[in-house]
């Protein structure tokens, strides 16, 4: 598996700290996996400490382009928002 991350997703992993290996591991093994249905992309999401990874992808072939990485302490407010609305559908 090839990874391309957008401009987006490396300034974002740089401003709020998070290592482009921690985010490998995301898309590795996630803790859960979301298919969003508004942006056409899959949500991976693992958990570090007391924060959550989530890490926005969309599969092209044999490369993974990393749209967008962000922390969230509040993931079950962000899942029952997003899933509630239709806007993600649980895969794992």
């Amino acid at each position: 598996m090839s990874l391309h991350f957008s401009r987006h997703a490396l300034e974002k992993a740089r401003r709020r700290g998070i290592d482009i290996s921690y985010i490998s591991q995301t898309l590795e093994t996630p803790d859960e996996l979301y298919r969003d249905i508004e942006h056409e992309t899959t949500i991976a999401i693992k958990r570090k400490d007391d924060n959550f990874v989530v890490v926005a992808y969309r599969r092209e072939n044999e490369t993974v382009k990393v749209i967008t990485v962000y922390y969230t302490t509040k993931l079950d407010k962000l899942v029952k928002s997003k899933t509630g609305r239709g806007a993600w559908k649980k895969i794992k």
